[in-house]
């Protein structure tokens, strides 16, 4: 198995004002999926064709080209060639490396037999739905045993049915063969569900790398928080497990001896819809009710600021509006303000 590491990697186009890539450092452990989580145009996928061999870094004591990187990119789309048949287009790898047509015939049952579409080898592309390509071209990638498997994006295009079906496919597969591979996405649920960790990216930064319930639940600094999903910020003054803000004052857990100026965040699922006072609650009005299917999300003003709320059941409100809102010590967790604008916080 191959582990993957990156050390300072930059990455800069013409005419672009700053790199797309910026310093990044990152090791990949043998056998494990990573996940390039951000928005489009945080370099991720960049980040995937510098390791592919497809781009070059700035500056790089690396001479190896990319055809002897045993490295295999999976685009978006399936890109299978249309005037083959499925076993001719997964066996197109190993029929450049010479491989016997005995050879040939065996890999392409067992691809198919993998990726569980067994029976299809004289179908064309053409013949087959949008997610039964993508199987194709996985066990295309998969049969030359590929070291590093690159996957840019590839359920994208697809029914969000399909595309869950696809995820935990590639899931099993990745697992059972033990192949290191990176996943592009901009998707924080498929990030979260596929990988062993998610390395979060921001406008060429690398943000942070961690597990993905730590990532999700512990975001180490406000912009990893935000790119999680995390809309609530408290800053204030921290002194005896206490965070004095401008909203009230609210315990925290954790914060042992520590004092001093401290920033706190919450995700929106955390915090609950209260009709009575007590420890960590505030008083709130609710603005606006959206029901989500699975949720509801709340907006609520506390002071002068306004606060989103997640609950899973619906919230019985008043007919002034007025709540409470706790937000409980155990999920108030410190973060390191690496924001520009302190005007941004509560």
């Amino acid at each position: 198995m191959t582990r993957i590491e990156l050390a300072h990697v930059t990455k800069s186009y013409p005419r672009q004002a700053t790199p797309a890539v910026a310093d990044v450092s990152l090791a990949v452990e043998p056998g494990t999926l990573l996940a390039l989580l951000g928005a489009s145009g945080s370099g991720k996928s960049t980040l995937l064709k510098l390791i592919a061999g497809v781009e070059a870094p700035d500056r790089s004591v690396l001479g190896v080209p990319a055809h002897r990187r045993g490295a295999v990119l999976m685009f978006q789309k399936a890109y299978l060639f249309p005037f083959l048949s499925v076993a001719e287009n997964i066996a197109f790898g190993l029929k450049v490396q010479g491989a016997s047509r005995v050879t040939m015939r065996a890999e392409v049952g067992r691809m198919l037999d993998l990726v569980e579409l067994p029976d299809i080898e004289g179908k064309r592309p053409a013949q087959l739905s949008g997610g039964e390509q993508q199987r194709v071209a996985l066990a295309r990638a998969l049969v030359i045993r590929p070291r590093v498997l690159l996957l840019d994006e590839p359920f994208s295009s697809l029914d969000p049915a399909v595309r869950q079906t696809l995820q935990e496919a590639v899931r099993r597969i990745q697992g059972e063969l033990g192949i290191t591979t990176l996943l592009v996405t901009h998707d924080r649920g498929e990030a979260l569900a596929m990988a062993d960790r998610v390395a979060l990216l921001d406008r060429g930064e690398l943000l942070a790398v961690e597990a993905p319930r730590r990532l999700f639940e512990r975001p180490p600094t406000c912009r990893a928080a935000r790119l999680m999903g995390v809309t609530t910020f408290l800053r204030g003054e921290l002194a005896g497990g206490r965070l004095r803000t401008g909203l009230g004052t609210l315990e925290v857990w954790g914060a042992g001896a520590q004092s001093g100026c401290a920033t706190y965040a919450i995700r929106p699922e955390h915090m609950r819809l209260n009709c009575a006072p007590g420890p960590n609650v505030l008083p709130a009005r609710v603005l606006a009710q959206t029901f989500r299917g699975e949720q509801s999300e709340y907006q609520l003003r506390v002071g002068d600021e306004t606060l989103r709320v997640r609950a899973f059941q619906p919230v019985i409100t008043p007919a002034d509006g007025g709540v409470y809102v706790e937000l409980p010590a155990e999920h108030l967790f410190p973060v390191c303000d690496d924001e520009a604008t302190p005007e941004r916080h509560v």
